[in-house]
């Protein structure tokens, strides 16, 4: 009975992780795995030579790449990776695309493909485009009322607002619960780790609740008991999510201002108990929540894209700036689990100021062509990245200002 159970799990999480229309097989995919402009100088376009490479992160059936505000895309030869057999057409067109074809990308012009699967049965559809990075000013203000469920209904999605909205990675706020739907499919939009909470604010404005939540059989199953509620700018890479979940939540979009502090309202109530990874309570340890900000540089000497993700997003070597909610730690650096935390937030409504600590000034050519990227971020349990935390634990976020200097 238990090896049934799991079949029938893994076949559903099979189905919930394909990309085609309809119930597909395994290894019928119909998917364009990366996209890239072939140009002899792709510096003509885009701030760094990697924008001119599209890499399918999250199943999105649009292909975006970003070029600079003033930049002029005219034709442009494409090269399409597909999954094994795949076949990728031109809407309209009943020849296969071929790579190295011009593509006419004047004026934000969008292209459909079709992608047929190698056994002719599925077929996926993508909208593909040249679009522009909108200029900002270095500051925003994030209310979190934009928001609203997502395309099937499952759970919700937040668009970021004013400023944030043309320097976020495709404009939205991500979180955990679109992994939240591979482990508890039959959840409510109201039973994920983020959900609204209308007039819920300091200033009964909309706000946006960060809850730990239990993942349920398929969690346990996976060793992966709980599910932090999270917030940050960056990419869920929601089909690595259950092999690698730590490296499935890439942070960080490109930023260039010099980032000086970055203040939120938070409320926060921990949960009763709180478990380490198998499940098993801790006894005098109370749960935590986190919020954080980070400044590394993107890109190295040689011109190779760095991407941090939830393995190294507070210790990686690229790192040039950080603050962060105060913590205890241990002697040799380790987070402390305690039952007398001090970061400070409360059940009542607060306004908490992070300033950026530097660890070496900003390179002014680096930070003109978008060198450096900026995360912020939080969470529900400050150890749920590692699946320890309190179920119940739920930390409420409203009001988000980011003040930025241009050197």
């Amino acid at each position: 009975m238990k090896n049934l159970l799991s079949a029938a799990l893994f076949a559903a999480l099979a189905i919930s992780l394909g990309a085609c229309m309809g119930d597909e097989p395994l290894n019928q995919e119909c998917d364009i795995t990366e996209a890239r402009l072939e140009m002899d100088n792709p510096l003509d376009i885009f701030e760094q030579a990697h924008e001119a490479v599209w890499k399918e992160l999250e199943y999105d059936s649009t292909v975006c790449f970003l070029a600079r505000p003033d930049a002029q895309p005219r034709e442009i030869a494409l090269h399409l990776t597909l999954t094994p057999g795949a076949t990728a057409y031109i809407d309209g067109q009943d020849t296969p695309f071929q790579n190295g074809t011009k593509v006419d990308f004047t004026d934000e012009k969008k292209h459909s493909f079709k992608v047929v699967s190698e056994d002719r049965q599925w077929t996926r559809r993508y909208t593909l485009y040249i679009g522009h990075k909108i200029p900002y000013e270095g500051h925003f203000t994030e209310t979190f009322s934009n928001y609203a469920a997502e395309a099937t209904g499952h759970y919700y999605v937040w668009k970021a607002e004013g400023a944030a909205a043309g320097w976020f990675t495709d404009g939205e706020w991500k979180n955990g619960n679109p992994g939240f739907r591979l482990s508890r499919s039959s959840a409510k939009p109201d039973e994920y780790p983020d959900t609204p909470v209308k007039g819920g604010g300091p200033d009964g404005s909309d706000c946006i609740k960060l809850e730990t939540c239990d993942t349920g059989p398929f969690g346990q199953m996976v060793n992966m008991k709980l599910a932090s509620g999270s917030l940050f700018n960056g990419v869920f890479d929601v089909s690595n999510a259950l092999r690698d979940a730590l490296k499935a939540t890439q942070f960080a979009s490109p930023f260039k201002y010099r980032p000086i502090s970055v203040s939120a309202w938070l409320r926060y109530e921990p949960g009763l108990t709180f478990e380490n990874r198998e499940g098993q309570p801790q006894p005098g340890i109370v749960d935590e929540p986190d919020f954080y900000a980070v400044v590394y540089r993107n890109t190295t000497p040689q011109g190779q894209p760095v991407v941090i993700d939830g393995n190294d997003v507070l210790n990686s070597p690229a790192i040039v700036a950080i603050a962060r909610l105060p913590h205890l730690y241990n002697p040799d650096g380790t987070d402390r689990l305690t039952g007398q935390p001090i970061h400070g937030v409360s059940g009542k409504w607060q306004k908490f100021t992070l300033t950026l600590d530097y660890r070496e000034p900003l390179d002014p050519e680096v930070l003109r062509k978008n060198g450096y990227s900026l995360v912020i971020s939080f969470a529900s349990s400050w150890q749920g990245a590692y699946f320890k935390g309190a179920i119940g634990s739920k930390l409420w976020v409203d009001n988000v200002e980011l003040t930025s200097s241009e050197k």
